[in-house]
C-alpha cells in the first residue's frame, strides 16, 4: 500500500465541493468551504509555531471551533493531544507534562507553568485576512494522534496513532457498514476520545456531513432527528438508555446506531430494536483506532456478541499454545490489523507488554463463536474470582441493567473471608427498589455465584467520556462509605 496520500480533505472538497460537510444547527459549511477554513486556520497555526511533529494538545469540551483545527493540524503533519476540557486543571497538568506538548489550544485559560497556550476562539479572529495554506501529501507512517487511553486500569497511557492508522479504520468501517450518498452523522461523541475523532475523519475520507451537538441531551437529540436526515449515530449505552425512556419518533432515516465504549444488555437492544431503532453492538479500542468488531442491523440483537471483525482486522484468542480461532474458546482477545496503534508514547515496557508477536492484547476476555463473532467478557484485570470461580462484573451488572427501574449499575469484587471475594453491586433509580425485590431479580436472571451479596444505591456512577465505568474509582468511593446500603 502507498505511504503517501493526497490531503483527504482537500480531495474530498474537490469531489464534493457543494455537500454538506458541518453544521452545528447556526452555521453550516460546504465541504469545499470547510477546506478553506481549515487551510487559512493551518497558516493561522503555523504562526504561532506549529510545524510538522510537534505536539499540540488540544482541551476542549464541545466547541465546534475544534472541528476545523484538529483537521489543520493533520494539513501541518502536527501531532495532535486531545484532552477533555472538563477534567480539572490538576488531572490535566500530568497529561500534559507528560505529552511534552509545543503548544496548547484550549477555551478556557491555562497557568502559565502548563507551557504556550492560545485561546481557540482567537485563531479564528480575521480569519480572512490569512492565506489559504496549500494542501500537500499525507505521510500515512507519520503519527497522528497521542490519545490517552481512559485509565481504568492504572494511570493513563498515551497511545499513538499513525495517519495510517485512521485512514485504515475509515476505510475498513465504511467496508463494513456501508456508505450512501446521503450520509449524515449525528456527532456528539467527546473528541478527547478516539470515537469522536474518528467519525472527523470517516466523514472527509467517505463524503458524509456532520450535525454537531456539543453536549448530549435527548430532547436535542430528537429536535436535530427531525430537523435533518441523519443516518447515523454513535452512543454508549447510557444515551441509548436515556433516549429510550422518551416516546418520542427516531424517524425513518437512521440506517445504523453504533453502541459501544461499553457493554450493552441483549435486552437493551432487544428494546431498541422493538422501536424500530437500528442499533448494533460494536467493540473498539483507542489502540485499534476504534471499531474492532461490529455487528449489523439484521443480526443485532438476541446475544451480547460485538459480531465479526471489521476487515481486514483479525482476532484471535489467546490461549496457552498461542492464537486459537476456535469456537467458545475463552482467553484474552488478540486483534492484528492495520488499524493498530504504534505503541505508548515513552513507555517501550507497557508497548512490548502489550505485544505477542504482532498481536495486540486488549485486557479484555472473550470468546469466538462458530460463525467468528466475538463477545467480550470482561476485562482480565477486573475479573471477580469467588471461591475460585471467575465472574465478570459486566455480566451481572447486564442483568442488573434489565431491571426496568435501574437507570445504570457497577459491580465490584471486594474481599470475603469463606471465598475469597464476593460481587456487591451499586445502582442508580429514580425509583424505590428494595433489597429483597433485587435479590429476588438476581435470583431469576443469574447463577447462585453470580449473585451480588449487597446493594447500594447512587445518584451517578463514575464513567469515562466514552462510558465506561471506572470501577476502580467506584471501588474506592464504596470503600468510603460514599454509598448507601440498600
Amino acid at each position: 500500500m502507498a505511504t503517501i496520500l493526497p490531503d483527504w480533505l482537500h480531495a474530498r472538497a474537490k469531489t464534493s465541493a457543494h455537500s454538506l460537510a458541518f453544521t452545528n444547527g447556526q452555521e453550516s459549511w460546504t465541504f469545499q468551504q470547510l477546506d478553506d477554513m481549515v487551510a487559512r486556520v493551518a497558516t493561522r497555526l503555523t504562526q504561532s509555531g506549529v510545524v510538522k511533529g510537534r505536539r499540540v494538545a488540544l482541551i476542549v469540551s464541545g466547541e465546534w471551533q475544534a472541528v476545523p483545527v484538529i483537521h489543520a493540524l493533520a494539513r501541518i503533519g502536527a501531532v495532535l493531544v486531545p484532552l477533555n476540557g472538563r477534567l480539572k486543571q490538576q488531572e490535566l497538568a500530568p497529561l500534559v507534562a507528560d505529552a511534552d506538548v509545543d503548544l496548547i489550544i484550549a477555551q478556557d485559560s491555562f497557568p502559565s507553568s502548563f507551557g504556550t497556550a492560545i485561546c481557540l476562539e482567537n485563531l479564528f479572529d480575521k480569519l480572512n485576512t490569512y492565506e489559504p495554506m496549500p494542501a500537500s501529501f499525507i505521510d500515512l507512517t507519520a503519527t497522528q494522534f497521542l490519545v490517552y487511553t481512559s485509565g481504568t486500569t492504572g494511570r493513563p497511557k498515551g497511545a499513538l496513532l499513525s495517519f495510517g492508522n485512521i485512514y485504515a479504520s475509515a476505510v475498513s468501517s465504511a467496508i463494513h457498514l456501508g456508505t450512501l450518498p446521503q450520509d449524515l452523522w449525528l456527532h456528539m461523541m467527546p473528541l478527547s476520545h478516539i470515537g469522536g475523532l474518528s467519525i472527523l475523519f470517516r466523514s472527509v475520507i467517505t463524503g458524509s456531513g456532520i450535525v454537531w451537538l456539543n453536549r448530549f441531551d435527548p430532547q436535542t437529540v430528537f429536535d436535530l432527528l427531525h430537523r435533518y436526515p441523519i443516518t447515523l449515530i454513535s452512543v454508549v449505552p447510557t444515551m441509548l438508555y436515556r433516549l429510550l425512556e422518551s416516546d418520542e419518533s427516531f424517524g425513518s432515516n437512521l440506517r445504523i446506531v453504533l453502541l459501544g465504549g461499553a457493554p450493552a444488555p441483549a435486552s437493551l437492544v432487544e428494546e431498541a430494536h422493538r422501536r424500530n431503532v437500528p442499533a448494533v453492538q460494536t467493540y473498539g479500542l483507542t489502540e485499534t483506532s476504534s471499531q474492532i468488531a461490529t455487528r449489523l442491523p439484521d443480526d443485532a440483537y438476541g446475544t451480547l456478541s460485538s459480531g465479526p471483525a471489521i476487515y481486514p482486522t483479525q482476532i484471535a484468542i489467546m490461549t496457552p499454545q498461542g492464537p486459537s480461532f476456535s469456537p467458545y474458546q475463552h482467553g484474552e482477545v488478540l486483534v492484528k490489523g492495520p488499524t493498530v496503534f504504534q505503541g505508548y508514547w515513552k513507555q517501550p515496557d507497557a508497548t512490548q507488554a502489550t505485544f505477542w508477536n504482532d498481536w495486540l492484547r486488549t485486557g479484555d476476555i472473550g470468546y469466538l463463536d462458530e460463525r467468528g463473532y466475538l463477545t467480550v467478557i470482561d476485562r482480565q484485570k477486573e475479573l471477580i474470582i469467588k471461591g475460585g470461580e471467575n465472574l465478570s462484573p459486566s455480566e451481572i451488572e447486564a442483568a442488573l441493567l434489565a431491571h426496568p427501574h435501574i437507570n445504570d449499575a457497577g459491580v465490584i469484587g471486594v474481599p470475603d473471608p469463606q471465598w475469597g471475594q464476593v460481587p456487591v453491586a451499586i445502582i442508580a433509580t429514580d425509583q424505590s427498589i428494595s433489597r429483597d425485590e433485587l435479590h429476588r431479580w438476581a435470583q431469576l436472571h443469574l447463577s447462585t455465584v453470580k449473585q451480588p451479596t449487597q446493594y447500594y444505591q447512587a445518584n451517578t456512577l463514575p464513567r469515562t467520556a466514552s462510558g465506561k465505568l471506572r470501577r476502580r474509582e467506584l471501588a474506592a468511593m464504596w470503600e468510603n462509605g460514599q454509598y448507601a446500603p440498600i
